[in-house]
């Protein structure tokens, strides 16, 4: 809670700087029934974790501006928040808070704030496996760049970059865990039509407060060995000083953007790393294929397409280690904790740690793709970790306007769930679901909306389910 007083007071204090430009407010009440005793997949999947999974009442607020000219420094700022009424508790969410100051190709922000949407909402992790805006958002800041261009290449080669570090204030394992990102990305634009995007980007979780190894190392050296991804000091835990310090994952993106004036057909692909075996690509063939065209005409019966397939069963092999032999024990040091093993690598164990035993979930949902599951929480209400990410996905997304007039969205998506390498699941149980989204109710003049949901879930995963969702919204200016 404190790190959201601290940036209510920030925007409150730039406030005067801010109340003259455009300010932009929205509201909703919407409704969630099923007909099992939880929402069906995609009835909370990539919600930005707000939804709550139980059949509930949701109210939703917010007030956003747009950016401002402050002299050569842009402003903006935004709240949001929610409160649902549900079968199992009733909860107010602080959704977002944040200030944005833009400076030429330079922003930073200040706060918790939604992840930029991609591919107009229609990819079903966002277009990246590691952070997907299925869970809430971290307080923190993150600074980040437009596209650069480099001096001399006429635009043909650009970069851009982000920077930043959070706190996970969900109740976890490892308390107040601390979450370092980085990322570094390059276009090179091959034609004028034709742009190809390379990037790496990288997650750390890191000091917190243990239950059995007490506070984690916090110091100025320690988030050094972090951001470079070095083994820990004498202060750090036996597998943080054999390995790396705190839990680190990220992904290896390649997507390229084809753009012929009325439409953009964009192919991307994202190999998920947990250690070095995954940026070796040990994993592959593990990783998103992702295809999507969008049309430029908007007002169309579809203007746009999306298929993905997520593949996470290889993880490097099944297991992370195994015996030396008598002569590969010859060349090791007897003094090492890793005598008479031998690191291979396998078992990357997606989304899962042994210090950071809450792995990459926040609030109870997965951090990154939703098609990896996590546990239900414990009796002390601590998810600790996921229990399925060896799996194999297919996802479709279409979205449109029905008789040119109301926007819809439709979603289908097929899982083959296997478990993990330790626990793997039996049957490999399979998972049909959708989603159609569509508004009853949208006329330039009117001031409210009304929107309608549909979901399903069908096969041995997640069980038989059906569910229906009816929203009334308002927006506007002040």
């Amino acid at each position: 809670m404190k790190p959201f007083l601290c940036i209510l007071f920030l925007v409150f204090l730039a406030y005067p700087l801010l109340s003259q430009q455009r300010i932009r407010y929205q509201a909703s009440l919407s409704g969630q029934q099923a007909t099992g005793h939880t929402l069906p997949f995609w009835a909370t999947a990539g919600k930005y974790g707000i939804v709550p999974d139980s059949r509930s009442s949701l109210f939703q607020a917010g007030i956003f501006s747009d950016y401002r000219p402050f002299k050569s420094v842009q402003w903006a700022f935004g709240t949001s928040m929610a409160g649902y009424l549900a079968e199992d508790k009733n909860r107010i969410i602080p959704d977002e808070l944040y200030l944005s100051v833009k400076w030429k190709k330079l922003c930073l922000n200040l706060g918790m704030q939604h992840p930029e949407e991609d591919y107009e909402g229609l990819s079903s992790q966002n277009g990246n496996i590691v952070f997907s805006g299925n869970s809430r958002p971290q307080p923190g800041y993150l600074l980040k760049s437009e596209y650069i261009p480099f001096p001399l290449t006429k635009e043909i080669l650009a970069f851009r970059f982000e920077l930043g570090d959070y706190t996970m204030i969900d109740k976890r394992y490892v308390d107040r865990t601390r979450l370092h990102h980085k990322s570094l990305y390059l276009r090179i634009t091959l034609r004028h039509c034709i742009n190809l995007h390379v990037g790496l980007e990288h997650w750390a979780q890191w000091a917190g407060r243990s239950p059995i190894y007490g506070r984690q190392p916090n110091s100025l050296k320690d988030y050094i060995r972090i951001f470079c991804a070095l083994a820990g000091g004498e202060d750090a835990t036996l597998s943080d000083r054999l390995n790396a310090q705190g839990n680190h994952l990220g992904r290896e993106h390649l997507r390229i953007d084809y753009n012929t004036g009325k439409n953009t057909l964009s192919f991307y692909h994202d190999i998920p790393y947990e250690d070095g075996s995954g940026t070796h690509f040990s994993n592959f063939p593990d990783g998103t294929w992702g295809i999507c065209l969008l049309t430029h005409d908007k007002i169309k019966w579809i203007n746009g397409i999306m298929y993905e397939f997520i593949y996470t069963k290889k993880q490097s092999g099944p297991r992370h280690d195994r015996p030396a032999t008598g002569e590969e024990m010859s060349h090791q040091n007897p003094n090492s904790q890793s005598y008479g093993r031998v690191i291979i690598g396998g078992n990357d164990n997606y989304f899962n740690n042994g210090e950071y035993r809450s792995g990459w979930t926040y609030y109870g949902r997965t951090v990154g793709t939703p098609f990896i599951t996590p546990k239900a929480c414990n009796g002390e209400g601590i998810t600790l970790g996921v229990f399925n990410n060896r799996i194999t996905a297919c996802y479709l997304a279409v979205k449109g306007y029905l008789a040119k007039k109301l926007p819809y969205k439709l979603r289908l998506s097929y899982t083959k769930n296997y478990g993990t390498y330790i626990a793997p699941l039996a049957g490999k149980p399979e998972q049909f679901s959708f989603s159609l989204e569509t508004a009853i109710l949208r006329k330039t003049g009117f001031p409210l909306n009304l929107d309608f949901g549909l979901y399903g879930d069908y096969g041995k995963f997640l069980g038989n389910n059906s569910g229906i969702s009816l929203k009334i919204s308002i927006n506007g200016t002040l």
